[in-house]
């Protein structure tokens, strides 16, 4: 009984090009699938009638001087979606914001930094932590999630 020798398979390797360029890039909203968790945190923001935000103190429209801040719908939507994520670390929001594409979408390719986000929590995390309540029962309702980890379609 001799043993034979085995041949080695080689497979063709794909095109590696950091540098690439595209003659039509993809739009933000083509980044994220449309069953993705954060489209669920960014409606349910879009969502949220003008007495929520009056509840909170939080004018929609800004104010008329200075420099412009970032849109209160997008802050209070990274910090649901970091609550739903497990990330509630202001820094890591921060960082999240610039590195991982839900958080960019979220945002609208903004950055904000971890102390406009941790000013944001402090002046309205009890309003926040209800509506992130509101969040978790709106997608059981929806059977968007379930008690049972298996059951849920967001892992």
């Amino acid at each position: 009984m001799g043993v034979t020798a085995s041949k080695e398979i080689k497979m063709p390797l794909r095109p590696f090009n950091r540098p690439q360029t595209w003659l039509l890039p993809p739009t933000l909203d083509e980044l994220i699938a449309d069953d993705h968790p954060v489209r669920f945190i960014a409606g349910f923001v879009d969502s949220l009638e003008d007495d929520v935000w009056q509840q909170m103190g939080v004018d929609l429209n800004g104010e008329t001087l200075g420099t412009p801040a970032y849109h209160p719908r997008a802050l209070l939507g990274v910090w649901l979606y970091g609550f739903m994520t497990g990330t509630r670390s202001s820094r890591k929001l921060e960082s999240a914001c610039r590195d991982q594409m839900p958080y960019l979408w979220l945002t609208g390719w903004q950055h904000p930094d971890h102390n406009t986000l941790w000013r944001f929590y402090k002046e309205h995390r009890t309003k926040m932590r209800h509506l992130f309540k509101l969040t978790v029962r709106t997608a059981v309702k929806m059977n968007l999630v379930g008690y049972g980890h298996s059951s849920s379609r967001w892992h």
